[in-house]
């Protein structure tokens, strides 16, 4: 049985925990579902809660779920592997960042890298936000109960705020029964990965404890031409110890804590310089000139700077869920020390251009409290408050030809920059039935942001080492900001029967402006202004036909107002390449999403999803130039399409299941940034060499599952992009100087081995 969760009317189930209620209402659904089997209909797609459990299909919202069974008999191991399943989303991941991606939805999201930009999708742990940035949001999900993509503007249902959307991940609590499970994964490129959890009660009915480790490591899918050695290896540690306290049936008290070390590679690039890169001309390289091979094998890079990458992270995670009468109340507070050493070398060529190596320290505290008040059958209000502290130092000591510059031979680039970040949040919804058929939603959410920020860069002659104490600073930008704004929400349903609910809703949401982390001077730090988006969206779930079809399908449009772009350019005085934040006036996003799944047979079922997303700028801006007709949004596949075929059957007593995925996304452009061609207007461009043509990629898992010893031993076949489909899915000009990129891993294969208890 597939489990989701809930969202705009449901958001009761996210904010608190009863235990009697739940146990009721899990019974009632197990009985839904022995019923639906018996009538061989579809099993009920249940939003479980942790104080009410529904159907999904009565939840008035965009939401693809997929539960920790379904994630493991698809072999994801990443948020990435969403994409397989999950209409209009893009997620790319960033190879200049340690574990990070660009992850965007219906076309909304961020796309650099630095951790002053703000990601426009929120990665959700637990009820703790994870990450400030793009960084390390390639998270790891091979030990999730379920994971839920909500598409749109989230702020009145999480304590996070979130212009685009939230990708929500919810992990195995503590049982008060033993239990066990041990994974062993081998396949192609060395992949050796080793799973294994332990839950079970401390003190039966009062502490129930669960520990589970995992390790995921490979060789890496590249040969580096220049010194033969692997890139792209995966070393990835990760142990949670947690903690469960019952004290009353009314009182839950959960305490988490993840230790993850990171010791694979990063920064595996490409040289992708054109013509008009000076790279390419020779300049840079003493006259030896460096371009793009056109027909370059896409498992072969040439670095000759050694690269590594030492990143762990110590996280603790306090929930607390308290029933008191008409109100449940929640606390979630949370603890985050992220720390990062790497190097890596960014021009992709065998000669020393442009290496850098880069410490980060970012710490993150996090405290919400949330209470829904039962009023009466018809009526419920949440209330909610939400505060976060987020203070990092990021720093680098990079070496260039700097000599071209005039500079002394041996000469480094010194960065700091340091930035602190408080957020504040209120919200506050109430949920009102009209009559059995009419439903009703209104709610709003302020948000208070406050940054303050420091660049400071410098050249040293000596080599000294990294912020605060290397020397050489003699440039430094600083500057402080605070934003605020109130956002609505509203929403309206209608169910004029029980297999059909249809919807409409109108939300607002807001991303705080910033400072660009990547300028280097007063006039390119920023601020830059926030952005602001009102989405209309209208859908219908149904079911048909006994329950053995179910569709369901929503239409949105998104204006974006003020929307934030990042582009790399050259500043014309000093030569330097430099980021600037354009704030572009008007974009619109409108498109169509359909899900649907199909019981063919006993034991076939047919799934997919499909969607259909046009993006258009309306009013942009750029150097005096109206680049609005020119240029198209980054990240937005006009369409994109999946669809899964799972079957099952028993022989004896061996459960045999096979599944077959097929994606297919439309082509898109993932680079906006300035021309240096020499042609125009315009001055803004979608450089073809960031431009993605349309892929498929196929995935495929043949398993069986037999009774043993008191358990369950699995056995499973799998393979990931199976036609070894290789193409370029990043592109990144170093304003004229050079460009890199990044190719998609190609094909994967193995046999996976597990027992349960």
């Amino acid at each position: 049985m597939t489990i989701r969760y809930p969202s705009v009317l449901g958001f009761v189930s996210l904010l608190a925990l009863a235990q009697p209620a739940l146990a009721q209402e899990a019974d009632e659904i197990v009985e839904e579902d022995a019923s639906r089997a018996q009538d061989g209909s579809l099993d009920a797609i249940v939003v479980t809660a942790r104080r009410t459990a529904e159907n999904l299909q009565s939840v008035p919202i965009a939401v693809t779920v997929v539960s920790g069974e379904e994630l493991a008999k698809r072999q994801i191991v990443d948020v990435k592997g969403l994409e397989m399943i999950t209409p209009n989303l893009v997620i790319n991941p960033n190879a200049v960042s340690a574990g990070g991606a660009n992850i965007f939805i219906r076309g909304v999201g961020t796309a650099d890298f630095d951790r002053t930009f703000n990601p426009a999708v929120s990665l959700v742990v637990d009820g703790v936000i994870f990450g400030s940035s793009i960084a390390g949001q390639l998270l790891n999900v091979v030990d999730v109960e379920r994971v839920e993509v909500l598409r749109g503007p989230q702020g009145t249902l999480f304590g996070a705020n979130s212009i685009g959307g939230v990708i929500n991940i919810t992990r195995p609590k503590p049982k008060d029964e033993f239990g066990a499970e041990a994974q062993v994964t081998v396949g192609n490129f060395g992949e050796f990965n080793v799973r294994g959890a332990l839950t079970g009660p401390i003190v039966p009915g009062k502490i129930d404890a669960r520990i589970s480790v995992n390790h995921l490591s490979n060789d890496g899918q590249f040969i580096n031409q220049f010194n033969g050695e692997n890139r792209g290896f995966v070393d990835l540690l990760v142990v949670s110890p947690s903690l469960r306290f019952t004290p009353s049936d009314d009182v839950e008290i959960l305490l988490q804590y993840d230790y993850l070390q990171n010791e694979g590679d990063w920064g595996v690039l490409f040289n992708r310089s054109g013509p008009n890169e000076l790279m390419c001309i020779g300049i840079l390289l003493t006259d030896v000139p460096r371009c793009a091979d056109p027909n370059q094998d896409l498992r072969r890079p040439n670095q000759d700077t050694p690269t590594f990458l030492r990143a762990t992270t110590h996280s603790v995670n306090l929930t607390a869920n308290i029933a008191a009468g008409d109100v449940d109340i929640t606390s979630i507070t949370g603890f985050n020390l992220f720390k990062e050493d790497k190097q890596t070398d960014f021009d992709g060529v065998p000669i020393p251009t442009f290496a850098s190596i880069q410490p980060v320290t970012e710490r993150q505290f996090m405290q919400e409290f949330r209470a829904n008040w039962t009023v009466n059958d018809r009526l419920t209000i949440l209330g909610g408050l939400f505060g976060q502290f987020v203070d990092y130092k990021d720093g680098a000591n990079s070496l260039f030809v700097f000599e071209l510059l005039g500079f002394p031979p041996n000469t480094v680039e010194v960065v700091d920059r340091q930035q602190s970040t408080y957020s504040f949040g209120a919200y506050v919804t109430g949920n009102y039935r009209l009559t059995e058929e009419f439903r009703v939603s209104l709610g709003g959410r302020y948000t208070y942001e406050f940054k303050d920020f420091i660049y400071r860069n410098g050249f040293n002659q000596v080599g000294g080492g990294f912020f605060p104490d290397a020397p050489g600073f003699n440039n430094v930008a600083a500057d402080t900001q605070g934003w605020s704004q109130f956002t609505p929400r509203i929403s309206l349903d209608y169910s004029p029967r029980e297999d059909v609910l249809t919807y409409i809703s109108w939300a607002q949401g807001f991303k705080s402006g910033g400072f660009n982390g990547r300028g280097n001077s007063t006039e390119t730090i920023g601020p830059y202004d926030p952005e602001l988006v009102n989405t209309y969206e209208v859908g219908m779930k149904s079911e048909w036909f006994d329950s053995r079809l179910r569709f369901n399908l929503a239409g949105f449009l998104t204006d974006y107002t003020d929307k934030q772009e990042e582009v790399i350019r050259r500043n014309p005085e000093t030569g330097a390449t430099i980021t600037t934040v354009t704030n572009a006036s008007s974009v619109r996003y409108w498109g169509l999403e359909a899900e649907m799944t199909a019981l063919i047979a006993e034991g076939l079922t047919l799934s997919g999803a499909g969607s259909y997303l046009n993006a258009r700028y309306r009013d942009f801006v750029y150097d005096g130039f109206d680049v609005s007709d020119s240029v198209l949004p980054r990240n937005a596949p006009e369409f994109q399409f999946s669809g899964t075929a799972q079957y099952e059957t028993q022989i004896g007593q061996v459960g045999v299941d096979a599944l077959v995925t097929y994606r297919w996304t439309d082509s898109y452009f993932f680079h906006l940034g300035p021309r240096f061609d020499g042609g125009g207007p315009p001055p803004l461009i979608n450089d073809p060499r960031g431009f993605v043509d349309d892929y498929g990629l196929l995935d495929a898992q043949v398993g069986a599952t037999l009774p043993f010893n008191g358990g369950e031993l699995r056995a499973s076949l799998y393979g990931r992009n199976l036609t070894d489909e290789r193409f370029f899915a990043t592109f990144a000009p170093v304003a004229n100087l050079w460009a890199n990129g990044t190719p998609n891993l190609g094909r994967t294969y193995g046999i996976r081995l597990g027992v349960t208890y």
